[in-house]
C-alpha cells in the first residue's frame, strides 16, 4: 500500500482537503479537486502552484500534471495554490494570480 498525505488547497477564501497518494500525479489531484467543486471546472481550467523559494523573482511555481506527489516531495499538510483560466474570447484567455487572503486571528 502507497502511503498517503493529506494536501491544503487554497483559493480565495476556500480551503479544498484532499487526500492523495505519494504516487499520484497532479492531473489526479486536479480530478480529485474537480470531483469536490462538483465538477464545475475541468482539469485543464485549473493550476496547481506551490509557494516558490528556488527563485527570487518568482512567488509561486506552477506544478506540472505528469509530476507525482513524492517527486515533488510533498507531505502532509502542503498548501497548494488553486487559479482558474479566464477564458477572454475564443481561443484566448489568462490565469487568474493566486488570491489568498492573509490570516487575521479571531478577536
Amino acid at each position: 500500500m502507497s502511503e498517503t498525505c493529506c494536501i491544503k488547497v487554497k483559493r480565495q477564501k476556500t480551503i479544498i482537503f484532499i487526500e492523495a497518494y505519494v504516487t499520484d500525479n497532479i492531473l489526479t489531484i486536479k480530478n480529485k479537486i474537480c470531483k469536490a467543486l462538483r465538477n464545475e471546472k475541468e482539469p485543464s481550467d485549473i493550476r496547481l502552484q506551490l509557494e516558490s523559494h528556488k527563485f527570487p523573482n518568482e512567488q509561486y511555481s506552477s506544478l506540472d500534471d505528469d509530476a507525482t506527489i513524492g517527486e515533488l516531495g510533498l507531505s502532509n499538510n502542503t498548501i497548494l495554490y488553486m487559479t482558474y483560466w479566464i477564458s477572454k474570447d475564443v481561443g484566448t484567455g489568462e490565469w487568474e494570480v493566486v488570491d489568498v487572503p492573509k490570516f487575521e486571528p479571531a478577536e
